[in-house]
């Protein structure tokens, strides 16, 4: 059981991108839907939107994903569209069509929430007492992670947290704390809320898979190829890619399930010459059959001094 535990903890300390793991892996975009309070207890306090907004601050903490809340998606839509209307001026209006797709969607369910009481036995000796009662701080929830171009749950757990009360049994009402706050941290119940949630975040880090960064093709402006990353991606003036078609998908004829991806022959190759933060302009070194979409595979620079082979036109 301590080596479980030692396990998850490293887990959970694990997850946090750091700025060399921002540029290596992509970022998904999520979701993060209220969750449903189903737990027995009587209180003035929204569980339900309080914890996916204090799970949607610790995703974004681990710098991993671009984290987006379906509620808030509405009114964003209502929004741009009556800014559509011609009594609103057209400088600086959104456009529709611009907002993220969402990848994956994280819902989840309050199972427990609140202090429950335990009869102890004559075994219990670090607890209040040789015999008599204790009172825990618990925390459950049941978290689903949805992928949304399939449609699947990719994971489905039950994360829960039991943390035993304080000598004087204090409890946290609505009176005097509110959710979320510093206070509310410090308390028990606080405490049970926060280990649950650092749970929830390594499940769903386990759950949704590590993609490395794939350069593509951006552009093409005046026979330079514009590339879809720059100094954020650690792309390096003199830098060398390989140019290949996007990959095609390997569907099964029967589930519609992806099988995997294929990439094409090789088209060209590229150098970058200049970097900014978001995107690098490369000049061509051979190939000419170059579009938007295409894959860049970057070549070390023993490779890229030989004679590479290009798929005639």
């Amino acid at each position: 059981m301590l080596l479980i535990s030692l396990v998850i903890a490293g887990g959970c300390n694990n997850i946090k991108y750091n700025a060399a793991d921002e540029a290596k892996y992509q970022k998904p975009t999520i979701a993060v839907m209220s969750f449903d309070n189903r737990a027995p207890v009587n209180t003035r306090w929204q569980l339900g939107e309080g914890l996916a907004d204090q799970l949607i601050n610790r995703l974004i903490q681990t710098r991993r994903y671009v984290v987006l809340e379906r509620q808030q998606l509405n009114a964003i839509m209502a929004e741009l569209k009556r800014s559509e209307s011609s009594k609103f001026r057209s400088e600086g209006k959104p456009q529709l069509g611009r907002l993220k797709h969402v990848r994956y969607l994280v819902k989840g369910t309050i199972t427990d929430f609140g202090h429950a009481e335990t009869v102890e036995g004559v075994w219990k000796f670090f607890d209040w007492g040789l015999m008599g009662s204790s009172s825990y701080s618990i925390v459950a929830a049941t978290l689903h992670v949805i992928d949304i171009q399939s449609g699947q749950v990719i994971a489905s757990t039950n994360v829960q947290t039991k943390i035993r009360d304080k000598k004087d049994k204090e409890k946290v009402t609505i009176d005097n704390v509110a959710f979320g706050s510093y206070t509310f941290y410090h308390t028990t119940l606080g405490q049970a809320t926060s280990k649950m949630l650092e749970k929830a975040v390594y499940q769903i880090a386990q759950a949704i898979a590590e993609c490395p960064f794939q350069p593509k093709i951006a552009s093409i402006i005046n026979k330079q190829v514009i590339i879809n990353g720059g100094k954020d991606r650690r792309i390096k003036p003199g830098d060398q890619y390989l140019v290949r078609p996007a990959s095609h998908k390997i569907l099964d004829p029967d589930s519609g399930d992806i099988l995997g991806h294929i990439t094409g022959q090789i088209l060209g190759q590229i150098r970058v010459v200049q970097v900014t933060d978001k995107y690098s302009i490369a000049q061509i070194i051979k190939g000419n059959q170059f579009a938007p979409g295409q894959a860049l595979f970057k070549i070390d620079s023993e490779t890229a001094r030989g004679d590479t082979e290009v798929t005639p036109y």
